[in-house]
Protein backbone atom coordinates (compact mmCIF):
# COMPACT_ATOMS: atom_id res chain seq x y z
CA UNK A 1 0.00 0.00 0.00
CA UNK A 2 2.88 2.35 0.70
CA UNK A 3 4.18 2.57 -2.86
CA UNK A 4 0.85 3.63 -4.49
CA UNK A 5 0.35 6.17 -1.66
CA UNK A 6 3.84 7.61 -2.26
CA UNK A 7 3.18 7.84 -6.02
CA UNK A 8 -0.16 9.58 -5.40
CA UNK A 9 1.46 12.08 -3.02
CA UNK A 10 4.24 12.80 -5.52
CA UNK A 11 1.71 13.26 -8.33
CA UNK A 12 -0.34 15.72 -6.25
CA UNK A 13 2.81 17.67 -5.37
CA UNK A 14 3.89 17.85 -9.01
CA UNK A 15 0.38 18.92 -10.01
CA UNK A 16 0.41 21.73 -7.44
CA UNK A 17 3.85 22.89 -8.58
CA UNK A 18 2.73 22.85 -12.21
CA UNK A 19 -0.27 24.94 -11.26
CA UNK A 20 1.96 27.51 -9.55
CA UNK A 21 4.29 27.68 -12.54
CA UNK A 22 1.35 28.13 -14.93
CA UNK A 23 -0.03 30.92 -12.77
CA UNK A 24 3.41 32.50 -12.68
CA UNK A 25 3.63 32.31 -16.47
CA UNK A 26 0.28 34.10 -16.83
CA UNK A 27 1.37 36.88 -14.48
CA UNK A 28 4.67 37.20 -16.32
CA UNK A 29 2.85 37.66 -19.65
CA UNK A 30 0.78 40.42 -18.01
CA UNK A 31 3.98 42.23 -16.97
CA UNK A 32 3.49 41.44 -13.27
CA UNK A 33 7.04 40.24 -12.80
CA UNK A 34 7.26 40.58 -9.01
CA UNK A 35 4.07 38.57 -8.46
CA UNK A 36 5.22 35.98 -11.00
CA UNK A 37 8.56 35.62 -9.22
CA UNK A 38 6.76 34.98 -5.93
CA UNK A 39 4.79 32.12 -7.47
CA UNK A 40 7.92 30.60 -9.01
CA UNK A 41 9.56 30.79 -5.58
CA UNK A 42 6.60 28.96 -4.03
CA UNK A 43 6.88 26.27 -6.70
CA UNK A 44 10.57 25.83 -5.93
CA UNK A 45 9.82 25.61 -2.20
CA UNK A 46 7.63 22.62 -3.01
CA UNK A 47 9.99 21.10 -5.57
CA UNK A 48 13.52 22.49 -5.66
CA UNK A 49 14.25 20.52 -8.85
CA UNK A 50 11.47 22.10 -10.91
CA UNK A 51 13.37 23.33 -13.98
CA UNK A 52 10.48 25.38 -15.39
CA UNK A 53 10.03 27.21 -12.09
CA UNK A 54 13.76 27.89 -11.86
CA UNK A 55 13.91 29.21 -15.41
CA UNK A 56 10.78 31.31 -14.89
CA UNK A 57 12.20 32.80 -11.70
CA UNK A 58 15.47 33.75 -13.38
CA UNK A 59 13.67 35.45 -16.29
CA UNK A 60 11.20 37.25 -13.97
CA UNK A 61 14.01 38.53 -11.76
CA UNK A 62 15.87 39.76 -14.80
CA UNK A 63 12.77 41.72 -15.83
CA UNK A 64 12.49 43.13 -12.29
CA UNK A 65 16.05 44.44 -12.63
CA UNK A 66 15.27 45.89 -16.09
CA UNK A 67 12.20 47.72 -14.84
CA UNK A 68 14.07 48.89 -11.73
CA UNK A 69 16.85 50.45 -13.81
CA UNK A 70 14.27 52.31 -15.88
CA UNK A 71 12.77 53.67 -12.65
CA UNK A 72 16.23 54.73 -11.49
CA UNK A 73 16.75 56.70 -14.70
CA UNK A 74 13.34 58.35 -14.48
CA UNK A 75 13.94 59.39 -10.87
CA UNK A 76 17.34 60.81 -11.73
CA UNK A 77 16.02 62.75 -14.71
CA UNK A 78 13.37 64.20 -12.38
CA UNK A 79 16.25 65.35 -10.10
CA UNK A 80 15.11 62.95 -7.37
CA UNK A 81 18.62 61.71 -6.63
CA UNK A 82 17.73 60.33 -3.21
CA UNK A 83 14.94 58.21 -4.69
CA UNK A 84 17.19 57.07 -7.52
CA UNK A 85 19.95 56.11 -5.07
CA UNK A 86 17.56 54.13 -2.87
CA UNK A 87 16.15 52.29 -5.87
CA UNK A 88 19.56 51.47 -7.28
CA UNK A 89 20.70 50.27 -3.83
CA UNK A 90 17.74 47.87 -3.77
CA UNK A 91 18.63 46.60 -7.24
CA UNK A 92 22.24 45.96 -6.25
CA UNK A 93 21.23 44.17 -3.06
CA UNK A 94 18.84 41.95 -5.02
CA UNK A 95 21.49 41.17 -7.62
CA UNK A 96 23.78 40.00 -4.83
CA UNK A 97 21.00 38.04 -3.11
CA UNK A 98 19.83 36.44 -6.36
CA UNK A 99 23.37 35.92 -7.68
CA UNK A 100 22.51 37.70 -10.95
CA UNK A 101 24.96 39.17 -13.43
CA UNK A 102 24.04 41.95 -15.87
CA UNK A 103 24.87 41.76 -19.57
CA UNK A 104 24.50 43.84 -22.71
CA UNK A 105 22.16 46.82 -22.62
CA UNK A 106 21.19 46.13 -19.01
CA UNK A 107 24.82 46.24 -17.88
CA UNK A 108 25.39 49.44 -19.88
CA UNK A 109 22.37 51.15 -18.29
CA UNK A 110 23.43 50.10 -14.81
CA UNK A 111 26.97 51.33 -15.40
CA UNK A 112 25.69 54.67 -16.69
CA UNK A 113 23.44 55.17 -13.68
CA UNK A 114 26.26 54.21 -11.33
CA UNK A 115 28.35 56.91 -12.96
CA UNK A 116 25.68 59.52 -12.27
CA UNK A 117 25.32 58.24 -8.72
CA UNK A 118 29.05 58.55 -8.11
CA UNK A 119 28.79 62.33 -8.45
CA UNK A 120 25.78 62.52 -6.11
CA UNK A 121 27.32 60.15 -3.55
CA UNK A 122 30.57 62.13 -3.37
CA UNK A 123 28.70 65.40 -2.94
CA UNK A 124 26.35 63.92 -0.35
CA UNK A 125 29.20 62.37 1.62
CA UNK A 126 31.12 65.66 1.75
CA UNK A 127 28.05 67.59 2.91
CA UNK A 128 27.26 65.05 5.62
CA UNK A 129 30.84 64.85 6.82
CA UNK A 130 30.87 68.60 7.55
CA UNK A 131 27.36 68.79 9.03
CA UNK A 132 28.59 67.92 12.55
CA UNK A 133 26.08 65.06 12.66
CA UNK A 134 28.28 61.98 12.41
CA UNK A 135 25.37 59.59 12.75
CA UNK A 136 23.80 60.84 9.56
CA UNK A 137 27.05 59.98 7.81
CA UNK A 138 27.14 56.51 9.38
CA UNK A 139 23.53 55.90 8.35
CA UNK A 140 24.40 57.12 4.83
CA UNK A 141 27.18 54.49 4.67
CA UNK A 142 24.84 51.78 5.97
CA UNK A 143 21.91 52.78 3.77
CA UNK A 144 23.96 52.82 0.55
CA UNK A 145 26.55 50.13 1.35
CA UNK A 146 26.14 48.24 -1.96
CA UNK A 147 25.90 51.41 -4.01
CA UNK A 148 29.07 52.87 -2.49
CA UNK A 149 30.91 49.62 -3.06
CA UNK A 150 29.79 49.26 -6.70
CA UNK A 151 30.55 52.92 -7.36
CA UNK A 152 34.05 52.19 -5.98
CA UNK A 153 34.15 55.17 -3.67
CA UNK A 154 34.05 53.36 -0.30
CA UNK A 155 37.79 53.90 0.20
CA UNK A 156 37.41 57.60 -0.56
CA UNK A 157 35.21 58.06 2.51
CA UNK A 158 38.11 57.23 4.81
CA UNK A 159 39.34 60.83 4.47
CA UNK A 160 36.37 61.93 6.55
CA UNK A 161 37.11 59.56 9.45
CA UNK A 162 38.99 62.08 11.57
CA UNK A 163 36.22 64.69 11.22
CA UNK A 164 33.53 62.13 12.05
CA UNK A 165 35.46 60.72 15.00
CA UNK A 166 35.93 64.20 16.44
CA UNK A 167 32.22 64.99 16.10
CA UNK A 168 31.20 61.58 17.44
CA UNK A 169 33.39 61.89 20.51
CA UNK A 170 32.10 65.39 21.16
CA UNK A 171 28.52 64.17 20.94
CA UNK A 172 29.38 61.27 23.28
CA UNK A 173 30.80 63.61 25.92
CA UNK A 174 27.82 65.94 25.59
CA UNK A 175 25.39 63.06 26.15
CA UNK A 176 27.43 61.71 29.05
CA UNK A 177 26.88 64.95 30.99
CA UNK A 178 23.18 64.10 31.21
CA UNK A 179 23.67 60.59 32.60
CA UNK A 180 22.91 60.64 36.33
CA UNK A 181 20.27 59.71 38.84
CA UNK A 182 17.56 57.45 37.42
CA UNK A 183 18.52 57.64 33.74
CA UNK A 184 19.27 53.96 33.27
CA UNK A 185 18.16 53.72 29.63
CA UNK A 186 20.17 56.81 28.72
CA UNK A 187 23.20 55.29 30.39
CA UNK A 188 22.85 52.09 28.35
CA UNK A 189 22.52 54.07 25.13
CA UNK A 190 25.41 56.44 25.90
CA UNK A 191 27.63 53.49 26.81
CA UNK A 192 27.01 51.91 23.38
CA UNK A 193 27.32 55.24 21.60
CA UNK A 194 30.63 56.16 23.20
CA UNK A 195 32.00 52.68 22.69
CA UNK A 196 31.23 52.95 18.97
CA UNK A 197 33.20 56.21 18.80
CA UNK A 198 35.99 54.85 21.01
CA UNK A 199 35.52 57.56 23.61
CA UNK A 200 36.02 56.39 27.22
CA UNK A 201 33.55 57.84 29.74
CA UNK A 202 32.60 57.30 33.35
CA UNK A 203 28.84 57.13 33.82
CA UNK A 204 27.42 57.32 37.35
CA UNK A 205 23.85 56.50 38.32
CA UNK A 206 21.84 55.72 41.43
CA UNK A 207 22.36 52.23 42.82
CA UNK A 208 18.81 51.11 42.03
CA UNK A 209 16.22 51.82 39.36
CA UNK A 210 13.23 52.97 41.40
CA UNK A 211 10.80 52.75 38.46
CA UNK A 212 11.25 49.03 37.83
CA UNK A 213 11.26 45.73 39.70
CA UNK A 214 13.69 42.97 40.54
CA UNK A 215 11.09 40.45 41.73
CA UNK A 216 7.45 39.66 41.08
CA UNK A 217 5.01 37.85 43.33
CA UNK A 218 1.57 36.74 42.23
CA UNK A 219 -0.85 35.63 44.92
CA UNK A 220 -3.50 33.14 43.86
CA UNK A 221 -7.05 33.56 45.10
CA UNK A 222 -8.77 30.29 44.23
CA UNK A 223 -12.43 29.47 44.58
CA UNK A 224 -12.93 26.24 42.72
CA UNK A 225 -16.45 25.00 43.29
CA UNK A 226 -16.08 21.88 41.18
CA UNK A 227 -16.38 18.21 42.02
CA UNK A 228 -12.73 17.52 41.15
CA UNK A 229 -10.55 20.63 41.29
CA UNK A 230 -7.09 19.03 41.01
CA UNK A 231 -6.76 19.58 37.25
CA UNK A 232 -8.20 23.11 37.48
CA UNK A 233 -5.82 24.01 40.29
CA UNK A 234 -2.89 22.81 38.20
CA UNK A 235 -4.02 24.97 35.26
CA UNK A 236 -4.24 28.08 37.44
CA UNK A 237 -0.81 27.43 38.96
CA UNK A 238 0.66 26.97 35.47
CA UNK A 239 -0.94 30.23 34.30
CA UNK A 240 0.47 32.06 37.32
CA UNK A 241 3.91 30.73 36.48
CA UNK A 242 3.52 31.95 32.90
CA UNK A 243 2.52 35.41 34.11
CA UNK A 244 5.69 35.57 36.21
CA UNK A 245 7.72 34.70 33.11
CA UNK A 246 5.90 37.39 31.09
CA UNK A 247 6.68 40.00 33.71
CA UNK A 248 10.33 38.98 33.93
CA UNK A 249 10.60 39.30 30.14
CA UNK A 250 8.97 42.74 30.18
CA UNK A 251 10.56 46.18 30.36
CA UNK A 252 9.37 46.51 33.94
CA UNK A 253 11.86 43.89 35.13
CA UNK A 254 15.56 44.52 35.72
CA UNK A 255 18.35 43.25 37.94
CA UNK A 256 19.18 46.90 38.68
CA UNK A 257 16.00 47.34 40.69
CA UNK A 258 15.23 46.52 44.30
CA UNK A 259 11.46 46.49 44.73
CA UNK A 260 8.99 43.66 44.19
CA UNK A 261 5.91 43.87 41.97
CA UNK A 262 2.84 42.31 43.53
CA UNK A 263 -0.24 41.00 41.77
CA UNK A 264 -3.29 39.00 42.65
CA UNK A 265 -4.68 36.39 40.30
CA UNK A 266 -8.31 35.65 41.05
CA UNK A 267 -10.09 32.51 39.91
CA UNK A 268 -13.69 32.03 40.97
CA UNK A 269 -15.44 29.01 39.45
CA UNK A 270 -18.89 27.75 40.34
CA UNK A 271 -20.42 24.57 39.03
CA UNK A 272 -23.74 22.89 39.67
CA UNK A 273 -25.18 19.73 38.20
CA UNK A 274 -28.85 18.91 38.65
CA UNK A 275 -30.31 15.48 37.91
CA UNK A 276 -33.93 14.55 37.27
CA UNK A 277 -35.16 10.99 36.88
CA UNK A 278 -38.03 10.25 34.57
CA UNK A 279 -39.45 7.61 32.32
CA UNK A 280 -39.62 7.82 28.59
CA UNK A 281 -41.40 5.68 26.07
CA UNK A 282 -40.33 4.53 22.66
CA UNK A 283 -42.96 3.37 20.20
CA UNK A 284 -42.05 0.65 17.76
CA UNK A 285 -43.79 -1.70 15.35
CA UNK A 286 -43.83 -5.47 15.43
CA UNK A 287 -45.36 -7.91 12.97
CA UNK A 288 -47.62 -10.70 14.25
CA UNK A 289 -49.70 -13.43 12.61
CA UNK A 290 -53.37 -13.32 13.46
CA UNK A 291 -56.54 -15.06 12.31
CA UNK A 292 -58.04 -13.49 9.27
CA UNK A 293 -61.51 -12.23 10.26
CA UNK A 294 -62.77 -13.09 6.78
CA UNK A 295 -61.44 -16.63 6.90
CA UNK A 296 -60.91 -18.24 10.28
CA UNK A 297 -58.62 -20.85 8.82
CA UNK A 298 -56.11 -18.29 7.49
CA UNK A 299 -53.51 -16.28 9.31
CA UNK A 300 -52.36 -12.85 8.09
CA UNK A 301 -49.48 -10.53 9.01
CA UNK A 302 -50.51 -7.57 11.12
CA UNK A 303 -48.30 -4.58 12.13
CA UNK A 304 -48.84 -3.75 15.77
CA UNK A 305 -47.51 -0.72 17.59
CA UNK A 306 -46.00 -1.33 20.97
CA UNK A 307 -44.50 0.94 23.61
CA UNK A 308 -41.24 0.37 25.45
CA UNK A 309 -40.88 2.34 28.69
CA UNK A 310 -37.43 2.90 30.17
CA UNK A 311 -35.88 5.09 32.90
CA UNK A 312 -33.88 8.19 31.89
CA UNK A 313 -31.73 10.56 33.92
CA UNK A 314 -31.70 14.15 32.68
CA UNK A 315 -28.91 16.46 33.74
CA UNK A 316 -28.67 20.23 33.73
CA UNK A 317 -25.21 21.79 34.21
CA UNK A 318 -24.48 25.38 35.19
CA UNK A 319 -20.89 26.63 34.94
CA UNK A 320 -19.52 30.13 35.49
CA UNK A 321 -15.98 31.46 35.80
CA UNK A 322 -14.59 34.83 36.75
CA UNK A 323 -10.88 35.31 36.13
CA UNK A 324 -8.58 38.28 36.42
CA UNK A 325 -5.44 39.88 37.74
CA UNK A 326 -4.68 43.19 39.37
CA UNK A 327 -1.68 45.02 40.72
CA UNK A 328 -0.22 48.48 41.24
CA UNK A 329 2.81 49.58 39.20
CA UNK A 330 4.32 53.06 39.40
CA UNK A 331 1.13 54.32 40.99
CA UNK A 332 -1.03 52.98 38.13
CA UNK A 333 -3.47 50.11 38.40
CA UNK A 334 -2.97 47.23 36.02
CA UNK A 335 -5.98 44.95 35.96
CA UNK A 336 -8.02 42.67 33.76
CA UNK A 337 -11.26 40.87 34.49
CA UNK A 338 -13.19 38.41 32.34
CA UNK A 339 -16.18 36.17 32.95
CA UNK A 340 -18.00 33.44 31.09
CA UNK A 341 -20.79 30.97 31.67
CA UNK A 342 -22.08 27.76 30.16
CA UNK A 343 -25.35 25.87 30.47
CA UNK A 344 -25.50 22.29 29.26
CA UNK A 345 -28.37 19.82 29.03
CA UNK A 346 -27.66 16.12 28.61
CA UNK A 347 -29.18 12.78 29.55
CA UNK A 348 -28.34 9.13 29.95
CA UNK A 349 -30.05 5.76 30.13
CA UNK A 350 -29.07 2.11 30.11
CA UNK A 351 -31.85 0.81 27.88
CA UNK A 352 -30.64 -1.73 25.35
CA UNK A 353 -33.60 -2.92 23.27
CA UNK A 354 -32.87 -3.73 19.65
CA UNK A 355 -36.50 -4.00 18.55
CA UNK A 356 -37.03 -0.31 19.46
CA UNK A 357 -33.59 0.77 18.11
CA UNK A 358 -32.48 1.67 21.61
CA UNK A 359 -28.89 1.54 22.81
CA UNK A 360 -27.46 2.78 26.10
CA UNK A 361 -26.86 6.54 26.10
CA UNK A 362 -23.96 8.18 27.95
CA UNK A 363 -24.40 11.72 29.25
CA UNK A 364 -22.13 14.33 27.58
CA UNK A 365 -21.00 16.45 30.51
CA UNK A 366 -19.05 19.68 30.28
CA UNK A 367 -15.29 19.22 30.32
CA UNK A 368 -14.48 21.66 33.09
CA UNK A 369 -10.72 21.41 32.58
CA UNK A 370 -10.95 22.22 28.86
CA UNK A 371 -13.35 25.08 29.58
CA UNK A 372 -11.02 26.64 32.11
CA UNK A 373 -7.99 26.14 29.84
CA UNK A 374 -9.72 27.95 26.96
CA UNK A 375 -10.38 30.88 29.30
CA UNK A 376 -6.87 30.92 30.76
CA UNK A 377 -4.97 30.67 27.46
CA UNK A 378 -5.54 34.33 26.39
CA UNK A 379 -4.53 35.66 29.82
CA UNK A 380 -0.80 35.49 29.12
CA UNK A 381 -1.04 37.59 25.94
CA UNK A 382 -3.36 40.06 27.63
CA UNK A 383 -0.96 40.50 30.55
CA UNK A 384 1.93 41.24 28.17
CA UNK A 385 -0.25 43.70 26.24
CA UNK A 386 -1.29 45.47 29.44
CA UNK A 387 2.30 45.76 30.68
CA UNK A 388 3.37 47.37 27.40
CA UNK A 389 0.35 49.68 27.42
CA UNK A 390 1.19 50.78 30.96
CA UNK A 391 4.80 51.42 29.93
CA UNK A 392 3.52 53.48 27.00
CA UNK A 393 1.31 55.59 29.26
CA UNK A 394 4.19 56.14 31.62
CA UNK A 395 6.89 57.15 29.15
CA UNK A 396 5.38 58.04 25.79
CA UNK A 397 3.63 61.17 26.95
CA UNK A 398 5.24 64.58 26.60
CA UNK A 399 7.64 64.98 29.45
CA UNK A 400 9.66 67.70 31.11
CA UNK A 401 12.82 68.81 29.34
CA UNK A 402 15.11 67.25 31.93
CA UNK A 403 13.71 63.75 31.31
CA UNK A 404 12.94 63.87 27.58
CA UNK A 405 16.02 61.85 26.55
CA UNK A 406 15.38 59.09 29.09
CA UNK A 407 11.69 58.89 28.22
CA UNK A 408 12.35 58.91 24.48
CA UNK A 409 14.62 55.88 24.88
CA UNK A 410 12.14 54.11 27.14
CA UNK A 411 9.22 54.86 24.85
CA UNK A 412 11.11 53.68 21.77
CA UNK A 413 11.22 50.17 23.22
CA UNK A 414 7.45 49.76 22.82
CA UNK A 415 6.57 52.35 20.17
CA UNK A 416 9.44 53.17 17.79
CA UNK A 417 7.03 55.09 15.53
CA UNK A 418 6.03 57.53 18.27
CA UNK A 419 6.46 61.13 17.05
CA UNK A 420 7.87 62.20 20.40
CA UNK A 421 10.62 59.56 20.11
CA UNK A 422 11.62 60.34 16.55
CA UNK A 423 11.52 64.10 17.12
CA UNK A 424 14.13 63.75 19.85
CA UNK A 425 16.37 61.47 17.79
CA UNK A 426 16.21 63.66 14.68
CA UNK A 427 16.92 66.74 16.75
CA UNK A 428 19.91 65.15 18.48
CA UNK A 429 21.38 62.93 15.76
CA UNK A 430 19.75 63.90 12.47
CA UNK A 431 18.18 60.45 11.94
CA UNK A 432 15.16 58.65 13.35
CA UNK A 433 14.94 55.92 15.97
CA UNK A 434 14.95 53.13 13.37
CA UNK A 435 18.28 54.30 12.00
CA UNK A 436 19.86 54.66 15.43
CA UNK A 437 18.52 51.26 16.46
CA UNK A 438 20.23 49.72 13.43
CA UNK A 439 23.50 51.57 14.00
CA UNK A 440 23.81 51.01 17.74
CA UNK A 441 21.65 47.91 18.43
CA UNK A 442 19.36 49.79 20.80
Amino acid sequence: MRKPLYILTLALCLSACTSLVEKGDKLYKQGLYQQAAELYEQALDEDSEDIKARQGLAVARNKIIDRGLIEVRMLRLASNFTGAAQKLETILRNQSLWNLQTYGAQAATQSEELGHMQVWLRREAENLAHAQQPDRFRWFESQYAYLLNNAQITSELSRYRSILAKDGKARCLSLAEHVYGQRFFLRQFVHKYCLAWQQPVSLQLDNYDQSRFRNVKIRENLKLGTYDSTAQRYLVENTTSQLRNVFQASLWYTSQAKQTARFEFNTDISYERQARHSQQEKRYMVTEYRVDPADQEKRVEVDIERVYIYPVTEYQEYYSARLGYEGLISGQMLSHQQSSSEVNSTKSHSANFKEADLEPLVAQFLNLTDLLKSQLDPIQGKFEEDLNALWHRQYCQHSAAESVAENALRCGKVDPQEDFVNHWFRQEFGVDYRAMKSLYAL
